[in-house]
This record gives C-alpha cells, structure tokens and sequence, in this order.
C-alpha cells in the first residue's frame, strides 16, 4: 500500500548509500541519497502482479498481525483478480510478501508503518512528512464494486488526476523527496494505522510513540502527517551539549539608507520580510486579488521553510511547495481554534503559518503572535483602505513586539484592472506601534540578506524578481517552483557538504 518504487535509473543516481537499515530472515531494506537530494528506499523486488496484490490487500483495510493469516489474503486476492498467477507468485515470493506484510501489520517487532519504517529506524532522519496531495480535493466519493474497479480507481485517481502524497523525509532543516507514494484513496488507511484515535467528532488527536516520540497529527477533511523523532536520545550526549558550547558567529550591522521597494520589489520584499520571521497582510476589497497574490507570493518561500496553512473548508491556497506545505481545513468556524492550536503543532525551526482569511480580531491576535514563536505569519484582509487594515491590526491588540515588522500591501481594482494601491509598515515604537514607511523594515531586512546570502538588499530584490519574471513565462506551477528556486537558491546554499559530514555519522560513509 505504501510502495516505495526504485528502478535502476533512480538507484544507479544513488551516491551516498546505507545497507541493511531493516533485515529480516534473509530479507533486506537498503536506503540511498541521490545527487539531487532526493532519499530513496529501496525495498526487495516483487513482481508487478504480485505488488498489485498487496496493493488491493491494504486497498480493503486492516491486515491481522499473523502470518499465518496471510496466504488467505493473498488467496481471496487472487480469486478476486481471476488470476491463478498470482498464487504462484506468492509461493515463490513468500517470504518477501511476509517480511512487507509484518511492515505494514505491526507484526512481531514492526510497528505497522510499511514502507515508512526504513524512514522511522534511520536515525539520520528527524522528521517524516506526508504533505498535502498536489491535485483539488475530489468532488465526490466513488465506490468501486469489485477489485479490478478498485485498481482501476487508484490508478485512475493517481495518473490523470494526480491524486496522491510523496512523502518527504526531514533531516533538521534539509528536506529530502522520497520514492514513496501513497494514492490519496489510500490515505484514510495510512492515518487510522497511524492514528487509531482518530474520530470525526475530534479529528486533531495527537498520540506520542513510546519508542520514537512520533507525533502524529490529522485534520477533517484533508488529512496530514507529521511524524516527528528523536534526534537523539534525552540524556547528556555531546549533540544535546553543544548548543551550550557553540558561540554564535557575530555579524555586525553595517549602516545604510533605508530603501524603500517600489513595483515588483514589493512582493520580492515580502518574501524577505516573511522570512525574518516578520508578518505580510494582503488587504482588499473582494475580488481585489487577495488569495492570488498570497499564493503568489509562496513561490519565493525558501526550500527550508514549512509552510502550514489554515483555512475555512474551501481550498483557496494551491502554491505548488511539494514536501514543504501541511493543510489544515475546518468545516466551521468554531472548528478555527482548533486549527490555528494544531498548526503550532506542526511547526519546525523554519515556519510560516498561512491563514486563508483573518476575519476577528481574535484572529488577527493570534497570528501576528506566532512572531513571537518564531514563525512568519502571512494572510489575508477584507478591507477598503490601507488605514483601515492597520486599524484592525491594532485593534487586534497584539502585542507591540508582535505587531512589529508588519507588511501591509493594500489591492485595489478599478475597470476590472487590479493594481498595488499602498504598502505600509507597522513598526513598534516602546509601548505603541505606528504606520511607516517599507523602509523602516529594510534595515533589519538588509542586514539578514548580508547574514544569509552575503548580498546586498538591492541585487537580492533584482534575483527575487528576475525570479518571477522568468516563472510568469512557465504555465505549468509546478515548473514555475523550480524556476524560482533554481534562479534564487541553486548554488547559493548548498546543503552536500553538511549532507556528507551527517552521512559520515549515521554510517553512509
């Protein structure tokens, strides 16, 4: 059910190469990184009907954890298909189709995770994503009346629709896509596995794994999985003591004119603002471009960032990050709390929480004070003028440390035509925050860029736009992504010399 395919094109890239992270009676999984970073499972090899029978065997629900069990399965499978090969293949196969059985049964000393346990016993990997499927959610629910229906339906739902989940593995702030793909038809079998609480009267149960401290977590409609683990055991080690010993490399702020974005600056702009953990409001009338510009605005989120996203039933956020987006959607309005709670939940040292559309100043209150956490905040506003949205912000009665470092963009549209009508900033002064000008912020934002790139404010914001310019030309989103992250961070920050100092450590090496 949870198939990490490997051919030999995608092993043949593998250049740094771990065996025998499971073994098993003769039998053995071996994982691999690839050149472009991509984590690959590589699972002992089945024929393709066989892997269609163990598909359909999770495709029906839970698989009792007793060997002795299995060759029912597999049988009533086989009659099911019409197809006596199968049964063949079994007897050939068997202890292949055991040893993935117990993997996904919790049998004997598995924990029931399929192919995610080669993910959950590598303790290179400190988190484990399963993000949100890169199609919309389906309009209705089909039930298929047979097997080959069955298969017909997930294959279906996954080529020409694209319904399904990558799953993404995490070491600290480096995100590794890996070779398992879960059809989104199968997904409400991976989270009741993952998550045998859940209900639909309380969707957002969270449980901790008394081995590996696995928080697991599920919304109602669309469901997401954060697996999170144990770097490293709690009792003094030298990695858990080294934050006390590590002094911080001092960068002094070299003094310079404010600058002030103008035109296509703004957005590049924002995205730097997000990223220093500040707060962006897109505020509006209706149909002014709000949601768009926010999604927009996404592109330019770096590679390292996660990005959970809240909103009220509706789908509106579709920014293509795959492996970097987690989806939470209510039903109703008392449901947002909940929502707003779980995203912290989900929230790793790089974090930007997305609400679809702050409506109260409740709301408001409590985004703009996940600054304070250390998250970037972005949403949407419905207001006429760009002193009304700030009148709302302050109204929120956030604190003035969470206020400050606000960008507000204000849309307008006249004739049909949508244009940027004003940009403010809110800025803490004491105990009150006042409306400035974008420049207030560039200080504080330059000074990062010449911290983070090593560049100047100016050439940043020119690669940013030269960025959307060059994904503006593409029509497919998600090649417009890799647009954008190919002109501002391929070969900026690389990641493969800390990737070999860490495979070095877990035996990659």
């Amino acid at each position: 059910m949870i198939y990490a395919h490997v051919d030999a094109v995608l092993k043949s890239r593998c250049v740094l190469r771990k065996e025998g992270v499971i073994v098993d009676r003769g039998v053995r999984t071996d994982v691999c990184i690839t050149e472009d970073l991509m984590y690959v499972v590589i699972d002992p090899e089945l024929p393709d009907d066989l892997q269609t029978a163990l598909l359909l065997i999770m495709f029906r629900g839970a698989v009792p954890p007793d060997e002795r069990e299995y060759p029912k399965l597999v049988k009533s499978v086989a009659e099911g298909l019409r197809d006596k090969a199968i049964w063949s293949l079994y007897r050939e196969y068997r202890d292949v189709v055991h040893y993935l059985l117990d993997r996904w049964s919790g049998a004997r000393e598995y924990m029931g995770y399929g192919a995610l346990e080669a993910l959950m016993r590598d303790p290179m990997l400190t988190e484990i994503v399963i993000p949100q499927p890169v199609a919309p959610a389906a309009k209705y629910t089909y039930i298929p009346k047979n097997l080959k229906e069955q298969l017909d339906y997930i294959k279906f739902q996954m080529v020409e629709l694209g319904r399904y989940r990558r799953v993404v593995a995490v070491r600290n702030e480096l995100r590794l896509p890996t070779n398992i793909v879960i059809p989104e038809p199968l997904m409400y079998v991976v989270v009741k596995q993952l998550l045998p609480s859940l209900t639909m009267d309380r969707p957002m149960l969270t449980r901790e794994d008394q081995i590996y401290k696995a928080r697991i977590a599920a919304d109602l409609l669309e469901f997401n999985v954060n697996i999170r683990k144990a770097s490293a055991y709690p009792k003094p080690s030298r990695s858990l003591l080294r934050p006390y010993l590590t002094k911080p490399k001092h960068v002094g702020e070299a003094k310079a004119e404010p600058y002030s974005p103008e035109g296509l600056e703004v957005l590049a702009f924002a995205s730097l603002v997000i990223e220093t953990r500040g707060s962006v409001v897109f505020s509006g009338g209706m149909g002014t471009g709000k949601t768009t510009q926010l999604n927009q605005l996404l592109y330019l989120t770096p590679p390292w960032f996660q990005v959970v996203t809240v909103e009220r039933g509706a789908r509106e956020i579709w920014a293509p990050l795959e492996g970097q987006m987690l989806h939470l959607s209510v039903p109703s309005e008392d449901k947002l709390w909940m929502a707003l709670d779980q995203a912290l939940r989900y929230g790793t040292m790089h974090t930007l929480v997305a609400l679809a559309e702050a409506r109260t100043p409740q709301e408001l209150r409590t985004l703009v004070n996940y600054k304070l956490t250390g998250h970037g905040a972005l949403t949407t506003m419905h207001a006429d003028t760009v002193g009304d949205a700030v009148l709302r912000i302050k109204e929120a009665e956030a604190p003035p440390e969470g206020l400050d470092g606000t960008l507000v963009i204000q849309l307008s549209a006249v004739g049909g035509t949508r244009f940027v009508k004003e940009v403010k900033a809110v800025v803490a002064k004491g105990r009150e925050v006042d409306v400035a000008e974008p420049s207030e912020l560039a200080a504080r934002v330059a000074s990062y860029v010449r911290d983070m790139y090593d560049n100047d404010l100016k050439k940043e914001l020119s690669l940013r736009m030269e960025a959307l310019i060059k994904a503006s030309e593409v029509e497919d989103p998600a090649a417009a992504r890799r647009t954008v992250l190919e002109t501002v961070w391929q070969g900026r920050l690389d990641f493969r010399e800390y990737l070999n100092e860490e495979a070095r450590r877990f035996g990659y090496i």
